[in-house]
């Protein structure tokens, strides 16, 4: 068989399912696009189920089974049903109008259909899956970015590595930037990909990434940076009485606020503190106070410095950051990532309001968060990524929520993540919360669960629209391939010419010297 040969021909169609009986010695894959021409037009469509049977009815079958009777000549035969996604009519490309007639051939994609789905984008992740073959590359927009995203998939699917491509692409390109939040301290050194395959292995690494861990004392977030308005994020139950206490103790004390008043409070107590503000409420003090001296000293140091204006001003200079905060508690992580995606987000915000032009020459953000369900779970208190997905598109700020749990994200936030890579996925109910809540995925709970490492499925709507089978590039292929950077330097000169000019110099010094000896 050839790949102008049809591999089956419709023998049902209903709606935007279609069935195919399968030729003799054909095999095609759960997910994978098949053709159908019809007339003057083609339709594709992916296949979601299949099965096989034969024209005996069941006791005839059984006989046979048991070598009790032979029959025949009956036939056997493989069905296979997909889902229409596109039709192609005179070389324009759109949603299926109509559907397939009876006996309609049906064949396998080929590199000419490829280039007809237009799959290709400014960010490639991955090769369109055709069988057991790949085609051509398949990319995200930039311009899908702030559209938001998610990438959901089981431990051990390949999530690590498809971040690590996607954020290489994002280096990569001089029209956007990352915000990366690393929980488990995996994605610098490429922890569980293979031996130098982190981000620390990109060839631009050491000039458009920046590091910062806490093991290495780079997340310190100075006492004397903190405004009351910040303890919103910090504390997200924080009543509103406590806040005005802390606005009117910075209003008298200044940046040293939380300093002074602590130790006001060791020293004197509620009243202490109330004297300065003229203000007795012990409850509302004591509350305050609480919270201020819980805040962990190895991140809130007694300084001026905060890591979080480091890192705004190289985003806004295209410089990708990356925060390991593996090691510290649930709760510093909650308080690291929601201040720093803060502050970020309204800078973009700010600049937009303030001074378009500014903000037109910032590139488009990308803010990957691992462990998304923890910060957008609907009965958690809400958090800036939720505003982020709900309202900062039109800054050019995109989120990108990556969890293995996808059932536990807002159903409102999960609605605006426009592009989705979906990775095999086991538990049951995350499978029906990915079908039932996202377009052009109805019949692909089998397919999600039978996914291998490595294999996704990638909707980035409107460029992409329906579930396209993708192998995701591995990343060390993809730091082979890309090969160690070029800075256009001349070459240097050999080493022998360099050693002998040295020894002219040094002779040349020596004859100087005796001369003024002389």
């Amino acid at each position: 068989m050839t790949e102008f040969e049809p591999v089956g021909f419709v023998r049902e169609v209903k709606g935007d399912t279609v069935s195919f009986f399968l030729n003799q010695a054909v095999t095609l894959s759960f997910g994978q696009i098949v053709r159908i021409d019809c007339d003057n037009r083609s339709f594709y469509a992916r296949v979601v189920d299949a099965g096989s049977s034969s024209t005996l009815n069941t006791n005839e079958q059984l006989r046979e089974a048991e070598g009790k009777e032979s029959f025949g000549p009956y036939s056997s035969y493989r069905h296979v049903d997909a889902v229409l996604l596109l039709e192609s009519n005179a070389g324009k490309i759109r949603s299926p109008t109509f559907n397939p007639n009876y006996m309609d051939h049906v064949y396998t994609i080929t590199e000419e259909d490829y280039a007809i789905l237009r799959l290709s984008g400014d960010l490639e992740i991955g090769r369109l899956r055709s069988g057991e073959t790949v085609l051509g590359e398949v990319g995200i927009s930039v311009k899908a970015i702030p559209k938001m995203m998610g990438m959901f998939g089981m431990t051990g699917s390949g999530k690590t590595n498809t971040e690590l491509i996607l954020n290489a692409r994002i280096i990569d390109n001089p029209e956007t930037v990352g915000l990366i939040f690393d929980f488990a301290g995996q994605l610098l050194s490429g922890k569980d990909i293979g031996a130098e395959s982190g981000l620390r292995e990109h060839p631009l690494f050491h000039s458009k990434v920046r590091y910062y861990s806490a093991r290495e004392g780079k997340l310190c977030i100075g006492l004397r940076t903190l405004t009351p308005g910040r303890l919103w994020t910090i504390f997200p139950d924080i009543g509103r009485p406590q806040i005005r206490v802390s606005r009117r103790l910075y209003e008298q004390l200044g940046t040293c606020w939380i300093e002074q008043s602590l130790e006001t409070y060791r020293m004197e107590g509620h009243s202490g503190v109330g004297r300065i503000i003229n203000y007795q409420q012990k409850n509302v003090i004591s509350a305050l106070m609480s919270r201020l001296s819980d805040l962990p000293p190895h991140l809130y140091p007694p300084s001026n410095y905060n890591f979080i204006d480091d890192v705004v001003q190289n985003i806004s200079k295209g410089i990708t950051c990356l925060i390991d905060i593996s090691g510290l508690t649930s709760e510093e992580q909650q308080n690291v990532t929601c201040l720093t995606a803060t502050n970020v987000a309204r800078h973009y915000k700010r600049s937009w309001e303030t001074n378009f032009e500014a903000w037109k020459k910032l590139p488009t953000l990308l803010i990957t968060l691992e462990e998304a369900h923890e910060f957008l779970d609907p009965e958690i208190h809400k958090t800036i990524f939720s505003d982020i997905a709900l309202t900062y598109r039109k800054y050019r700020v995109g989120l990108n929520a990556v969890t293995p749990r996808p059932s536990k994200i807002n159903r409102d936030v999960f609605a605006e993540l426009w592009t989705k890579v979906i990775m095999k996925t086991e538990l049951k109910r995350d499978r029906d919360y990915l079908t039932q809540n996202t377009p052009y995925m109805e019949y692909s709970d089998t397919e999600i669960k039978m996914l291998d490492i490595g294999e996704a499925l990638l909707i980035s709507e409107p460029q992409i629209r329906f579930a396209v089978p993708i192998k995701v590039i591995h990343y060390p292929d993809y730091l082979r391939r890309r090969g160690k950077p070029d800075y256009d330097l001349p070459e240097s000169k050999p080493l022998s010419e360099m050693e002998s000019n040295l020894k002219r110099l040094k002779a040349a010094g020596k004859s100087l010297s005796s001369e003024d000896t002389v």
